[in-house]
């Protein structure tokens, strides 16, 4: 039988003998079946919602940095500013929707006017200002969890440091003279 073709975690070769019919053995994977072929679930570069955004928006996605949770709360904050601002401004009043204009026509002919028709609605501003309200409280505690593990890993690793200095020999860089005594004595003679 072949040996497996992996190597262990100090970079060794496995010494195990492979599946039959693979060239790993049964702890490196020689018993799975493998990734399903044409699998159009699996995962690949962008896929989730690549394929609904457009040329522009796949360059602006590729840009923008990961893990930055200063940016979004910066721009919920605005929009917050925003959506309180308007609401001030609008209250309960009627805001246009939409708007489309049609030649008016009397027996086919047309009149010369045109016919303006509009669609208007009261916006619920408390609803989006509460859904704002609710994503910035949310933003503020991952931050706060994200400089936490990162205050955590900082402690942890001075905590290593503090550590390796209490361990470390002072005398470690100096060598220090020894002396060896070398005493010969006969056997034979025992009160020599």
């Amino acid at each position: 039988m072949a040996l497996c073709g992996a190597k262990t975690r100090s970079g060794e070769p496995c010494k195990r003998h492979s599946v039959p019919g693979s060239t790993r053995c049964k702890l490196h994977g020689g018993k799975s079946p493998g990734a399903a072929k044409g699998n159009r679930y699996a995962a690949r570069p962008g896929s989730l919602y690549s394929r609904f955004l457009s040329d522009e928006e796949q360059g602006i996605a590729a840009s923008i940095e990961l893990g930055n949770v200063d940016e979004e709360l910066r721009l919920t904050r605005i929009r917050l500013m925003r959506a309180l601002q308007r609401e001030q401004d609008k209250g309960d009043t009627l805001e246009v929707e939409s708007e489309t204009t049609e030649p008016v026509e009397i027996d086919g002919e047309p009149t010369g006017g045109d016919l303006i028709k509009r669609t208007a609605k009261v916006r619920d501003y408390s609803a989006l200002i509460d859904k704002l309200t609710a994503r910035v409280e949310s933003l503020e505690a991952r931050r706060v969890a994200l400089v936490a593990a990162a205050l955590d890993a900082e402690i942890k690793q001075l905590e290593i440091e503090k550590r390796r200095a209490e361990l470390k020999d002072p005398d470690d860089d100096i060598p220090s003279p020894v002396k060896v005594v070398v005493e010969v004595r006969d056997a034979r003679k025992p009160h020599a």
